[in-house]
């Protein structure tokens, strides 16, 4: 650039030149400490916010829009923690809802009289922890070899395979005609999920407004484990970890040929994602009293991917922004009754026809035709530069489909 340019830039307003620095650097803008610590500061005084109104006002819905607000917070640490394995390190993982129901049923077994434990708040954490590491070693170690589609259909089955294991836990399992286990046995309580769950115990006064109402103190929690969420999200980018993510995640064959351990780096990424949804399950579980079935379906993995994939892949204020826009729009479009979901469509259409990356996101989910159409994450700029390359002839696409096992369709020029 010259220097003439650089003046020229130098006198643009500072809100111009961020505008058109497009997605990357909202992004970048946004997760300065100077942006985030205000945001999560003012989100802290929102129920005090809603007091007021109840207060002076009169208005009865301060407790409903805590709640709606504690919600919001929820899918959007789920969110986070579906975009570190998504649009981070690049891996479809259609079971992720499965870690936040095991989250709730590690607690809630360790912390009701279903299993007659009760453990303290710090024990109970490690035990979930340590449950959800189990499980995404078990599920991680043979399935991370696969990828693309391949990936997400194992991903999915487990996902199915450990909601239908809630629901039949509540008697002895039978394998091969043996019981497994006393005639009384009722670990998960099928259907009806386990109630009575502990809350955490944990101090609810307030040192000069006494004590806090229930939704207040788990929304500061969920509120909380979101910025810690944040805070190692932006820490792990800029690490050696984070590069080797997004390496693996722009191209896996040069990264690994550039001496990335790409399974090691997949497997360390689908773990912490799965233990920060196990953590939410844990405190939705002490939040409501109870570990329900119906709350990890498939439903919510397509919920939670959508909150993702509208904020945009790879986007830490787009998490956020993708999570209070589908939580809290279903609500504001509350006077539509039945047509509020069409309506909630319809915005989504619009939103993926005009941004496709999502809001702020610089990833994007395609075919790539070079791999046979196999569904990757695709950069918006390596996108470009593929175009731009020439087409591949018989003898590459032969090497080409040696070296990957992939089918290499023809160029379109010859269909």
């Amino acid at each position: 650039m010259s220097a003439q340019a650089q003046a020229a830039e130098v006198e643009k307003p500072r809100l111009q030149r961020l505008w058109e620095s497009g997605p990357a650097g909202w992004n970048a803008a946004l997760t300065k400490p100077y942006v985030m610590i205000p945001f999560f500061a003012v989100a802290a005084t929102a129920p005090f916010v809603t007091q007021f109104f109840v207060d002076n006002f009169g208005w009865t819905g301060g407790e409903f829009w805590v709640r709606i607000l504690a919600t919001c917070a929820m899918y959007a640490t789920l969110a986070l923690s579906l975009n570190l394995v998504v649009g981070y390190a690049g891996l479809l993982n259609l079971g992720f809802i499965a870690f936040f129901g095991i989250g709730s049923y590690a607690y809630a077994l360790v912390a009701s009289e279903q299993l007659h434990q009760h453990f303290p708040f710090w024990l109970a954490l490690l035990t979930v922890a340590g449950v959800a590491i189990a499980f995404s070693l078990i599920i991680g170690v043979p399935s991370l070899r696969l990828r693309g589609d391949y990936l997400a259909i194992v991903t999915l089955g487990f996902g199915l395979v450990m909601r239908e294991l809630t629901l039949d836990l509540d008697r002895p399992p039978t394998l091969m005609g043996h019981q497994l286990g006393p005639n009384g046995l009722n670990i998960t309580g099928g259907t009806e999920g386990i109630h009575q769950v502990d809350a955490f115990r944990i101090p609810k006064s307030l040192p000069v407004l006494g004590t806090a109402p229930h939704s207040w103190v788990y929304y500061w929690i969920f509120l909380g484990f979101l910025a810690l969420c944040v805070f190692l999200l932006t820490r792990w980018r800029g690490t050696r970890t984070g590069r080797a993510w997004i390496a693996i995640r722009e191209d896996e064959l040069a990264a690994r040929a550039m001496g990335v351990n790409t399974f090691k780096y997949r497997l360390l990424a689908f773990t912490a994602s799965a233990v920060i949804a196990a953590v939410v399950g844990m405190i939705n579980a002490a939040w409501l009293f109870n570990a329900y079935p119906g709350n990890y379906d498939v439903q919510q993995t397509v919920l939670v991917f959508i909150m993702v994939i509208l904020g945009g892949l790879g986007s830490i204020p787009g998490a956020i922004i993708g999570a209070t826009l589908v939580t809290v729009l279903p609500f504001v479009l509350q006077p539509l009754i039945f047509y509020r979901y069409v309506v909630f469509s319809l915005i989504l259409i619009v939103v993926m026809i005009f941004r496709p990356e999502g809001l702020l996101g610089t990833v994007s989910m395609r075919p790539r035709k070079t791999l046979g159409g196999t569904v990757e994450l695709l950069t918006a700029e390596s996108t470009i530069e593929a175009s731009e390359l020439p087409a591949v002839t018989d003898a590459e696409a032969a090497d080409l489909e040696a070296a990957s096992g992939a089918i290499v369709e023809d160029p379109e020029w010859k269909l």
